[in-house]
C-alpha cells in the first residue's frame, strides 16, 4: 500500500503515461573501435608475413580441432572436455613465446574466421574453416533469427545467401570473448575493451537470446550440446494455443536474458543507464511495481539526466498500471 501511496504523488508530477519502449543501447566509441580494428589487422598482417612460433601454432590447431568438435551436433560432452584438455595443454608453451604472439594468432583467427562469415553471407554455405574457427556459429545464427534475407546472392553449392544481424564491431568482440573462453585467458592484455563490449552489447540488447541458446555465445567447452529448436513435424501450427503459450514464453524468456544483460552492461560501463533498462524490461514481463522501482531509482540517480522525462513518463505508465492490476 506504501507503494501506491507514494507513487499517486508520482503520478500528479510528471507529464504523461507513456508505455516503455525499446531499451536504451549502449554507445559506442567509433574511434576507439577503429583502433582496436586497426591493431588487430596490423597483429594478422604480422602474423602472415612472420609466421607464429611452432608452439603458437600448434595452439592454433588445437583450437581448430575443438572447434570441429563444437560444430559437430552429436558431440559428446567427454569428446568436447578431451578437446578443451588439448587446447589448454598447447596454451601453456604458447604463451611462453609471450602475449604478443598469442595475440597475433587470435588476429589472425580472427581476420579468418570474418572472412569465412562473409563467404557463408554470399554463399549460404558453412565451409570447415568457419566450423573450426567458430564451432556451431551458423547454427547459432539460425536459431536465433541472427540472418536476414539479403546477401550477395548463392554462387553455388546450393546454399541459401542470408545477411548476419551483426556488425563487425559485434561480430570481432564475439569471436574474442569464445576464442578466450576457450583458452582460459581471463586477464589483460586479452579480453575485449569496453567500447567493444558496448558494441557487441547493443547487438545483444537488441537481438535477445532464448532459453539455452543463451548459454551458447562463449560457452566453457563442459556445456551441453545445443538443444535444436526447430519445430518438428505435426506440432501445432503458429496459430494454435500452444503456439501462442510457447510465444509468450519465449518473449518472457527474452526479457529475463535482457535482464542479466543490462546487468552485465551496467557492470562493465557505469555511464550504462541500468535503472532505466532494467524498468522497461520489468515492464514488459508484467512485473509493474518492481518497474516503477526501478525507473523511481533512475530518476533518484539521474533527475536532470538526458532520460529524465523519458522515465517520468515511463514511470506514470508503470504505476498506473499497478494500480490497475490493485484495485
Amino acid at each position: 500500500m506504501a507503494v501506491f501511496i507514494a507513487g499517486s504523488a508520482a503520478i500528479l508530477a510528471v507529464p504523461r503515461a507513456v508505455e516503455p519502449a525499446e531499451v536504451p543501447l549502449p554507445l559506442a566509441d567509433a574511434r576507439a573501435l577503429t583502433r582496436v580494428r586497426d591493431a588487430d589487422v596490423a597483429r594478422a598482417r604480422e602474423a602472415e608475413q612472420l609466421g607464429l612460433d611452432a608452439e603458437v601454432r600448434a595452439l592454433g590447431s588445437a583450437i581448430r580441432a575443438f572447434g570441429i568438435v563444437d560444430a559437430d551436433a552429436d558431440h559428446t560432452e567427454a569428446e568436447l572436455l578431451a578437446a578443451r584438455k588439448r587446447v589448454l595443454e598447447a596454451a601453456g608453451p604458447a604463451l611462453a613465446q609471450g602475449d604478443e604472439a598469442v595475440l597475433r594468432l587470435r588476429a589472425y583467427q580472427m581476420s579468418s574466421f570474418v572472412r569465412e562469415v562473409r563467404r557463408f553471407e554470399a554463399t549460404g554455405e558453412a565451409s570447415d574453416e568457419l566450423r573450426e574457427l567458430g564451432g556451431d556459429f551458423p547454427g547459432l545464427l539460425r536459431r536465433n533469427a541472427w540472418l536476414s534475407a539479403g546477401g550477395a546472392g548463392p554462387r553455388g553449392g546450393g546454399g541459401e545467401a542470408r545477411r548476419v544481424a551483426m556488425d563487425g564491431a559485434a561480430l570481432g568482440a564475439l569471436f574474442k570473448k569464445r576464442w578466450d573462453a576457450i583458452v582460459g585467458l581471463r586477464r589483460a592484455p586479452f579480453g575485449v575493451a569496453l567500447d567493444e563490449e558496448r558494441a557487441l552489447y547493443k547487438f545483444l540488447l537488441s537481438h535477445p537470446l532464448s532459453g539455452r541458446s543463451a548459454q551458447e555465445l562463449a560457452a566453457p567447452p563442459a556445456a551441453e550440446t545445443a538443444a535444436r529448436l526447430e519445430p518438428q513435424a505435426g506440432e501445432p501450427g503458429p496459430r494454435s494455443p500452444a503456439a501462442a503459450l510457447r510465444a509468450a514464453e519465449a518473449q518472457r524468456a527474452e526479457e529475463h536474458y535482457r535482464l542479466k544483460k543490462i546487468d552485465e552492461l551496467a557492470a562493465l560501463d557505469p555511464a550504462y543507464p541500468r535503472h532505466l533498462a532494467r524498468g522497461i524490461a520489468l515492464y514488459r514481463l508484467g512485473k509493474f511495481v518492481q518497474s516503477a522501482d526501478a525507473f523511481r531509482s533512475h530518476l533518484d540517480h539521474h533527475p536532470d539526466g538526458a532520460h529524465t522525462l523519458r522515465a517520468q513518463n515511463y514511470l506514470r505508465a508503470a504505476l498506473e498500471r499497478a494500480s490497475e492490476e490493485r484495485f
